[in-house]
């Protein structure tokens, strides 16, 4: 049976606010606690950051680890749920748009970013990152470059 507007219009209002928990929680761990990035991905997620592919968390939190000090800061998303999914729940795209500063200098360091996430329902009810693709929008001579 298809959804009808309103029930599709309601499960779109709890996945944005989903999302909006799930981006706050994701940018804190890239910016101050790093040993938590793993814990918010599948273990074999596929991970485009900059061009440069890797494989499962792991792979991005020693990236972030060889990475000067980040500070993101989000200045738009939107999410699509997809097709399917488990226990009722649809898997999300997420993107997302902002700044990151690399370093702490005030004075250079800022970059654009964009970045889109699937996210995947869990047995368990987390949703975790299936897959992501992570770009510098603006990219300066100063910039962190794996």
């Amino acid at each position: 049976m298809a959804a009808t507007t309103t029930e599709f219009s309601n499960m779109l209002d709890i996945i944005n606010r989903g999302s909006e928990t799930f981006i706050r929680k994701y940018y804190m761990a890239l910016d101050s606690n790093r040993d938590a990035i793993v814990d918010l991905f599948e273990p074999t997620a596929p991970i485009v950051f900059n061009g440069n592919p890797m494989v499962g968390g792991s792979s991005l939190t020693e990236l972030y680890k060889k990475m000067p000090v980040t500070t993101h800061d989000v200045t738009g998303h939107n999410c699509i749920p997809l097709a399917g999914g488990v226990n009722g729940l649809p898997s999300v795209v997420l993107t997302v748009e902002g700044k990151v500063r690399l370093g702490t200098d005030r004075s250079r360091g800022l970059h654009g970013f964009s970045e889109t996430l699937v996210l995947r329902p869990q047995a368990d009810g987390r949703f975790l990152v299936g897959s992501t693709g992570y770009r510098y929008v603006y990219k300066s001579d100063d910039t962190f470059d794996p």
